[in-house]
């Protein structure tokens, strides 16, 4: 026969471990707030991007296009909202060239460019 205290510490361990498994599985529950919903617009393809060879974006500036993509899944009314210029220009053909995956009707989209550089070996 076991004595009241070993039985005593041995139910207060089981309910030790019990509450423990129990947190544990609390933090790796599912989330509440249900599925995330699939993105508005999915960019199949796109063409290259091609700079003239004259052409410098400026560094540090965010290059914006407006556009629209049709139920068909592709881009119409591209604008740069960063004004005129040979980088504006090379980005408005390039977002012509974007594929997205078909739509139930029009949809607004944006793109923000900019070029990064660093040196070899950094």
């Amino acid at each position: 026969m076991s004595s009241p205290g070993i039985a005593s510490r041995s139910l207060r361990g089981g309910l030790w471990l019990l509450a423990l498994v129990g947190l544990v599985a609390g933090c790796a529950a599912p989330s509440a707030r249900g599925p995330v919903p699939p993105p508005d617009l999915e960019l199949l393809g796109a063409g290259a991007l091609e700079l003239p060879s004259d052409c410098e974006p400026r560094g540090g500036e965010v290059y914006r296009m407006s556009f629209l993509v049709q139920p068909d899944g592709r881009p119409s009314a591209v604008v740069s909202e960063s004004g005129p210029g040979c980088v504006q220009e090379a980005l408005r053909r390039w977002v012509s060239t974007f594929e997205y995956r078909p739509v139930a009707e029009t949809r607004p989209g944006t793109l923000d460019w900019l070029t990064v550089t660093a040196r070899r070996g950094d």
